[in-house]
This record gives structure tokens, sequence and C-alpha cells, in this order.
């Protein structure tokens, strides 16, 4: 994980999977819903089988456990 100083953190090696007609993402072993809406305008992640870096607000990444 890392921070790039505008309140966005970024995640490697993140792998986007389907369930339930739902996207969703594999972070750091947890699979947390893929946040289309509030990604970083550099993140490419966007359906099911990307793999790549997820940037996230902060905040998100916060409620979503994901920050230790």
């Amino acid at each position: 994980m890392a921070e790039d100083g505008k309140g966005y953190l970024w995640f490697e090696d993140v792998r986007v999977v389907v369930e339930n007609m739902r996207l969703l993402c594999v972070v750091a072993g947890r699979v947390v819903p893929l946040p289309v809406v509030i990604l970083h305008p550099d993140c490419t992640l966007a359906s099911a089988g990307d793999v790549g870096r997820l940037g996230v607000p902060r905040r998100w990444a916060e409620q979503q456990g994901l920050c230790a």
C-alpha cells in the first residue's frame, strides 16, 4: 500500500472478480466491492479478470478495513 499525497491509497496486484452479478476486488487477502465511481482516474481496473493497481480514497480504504 502506498499513499500519493492527494488522499488516495494505492494497492498492488489487486484482482477483480464477479460474484452474484457484482464486481468485487481481492485486496490484501480481503474481498471488497470494486468502488468504480470513486476510483482514482489513473486506475484501470474495470472488469472481471483485471489485475493491477487499485487507487482509492483513504477514507474508503479505512472503512473497508484495508488500512492496518
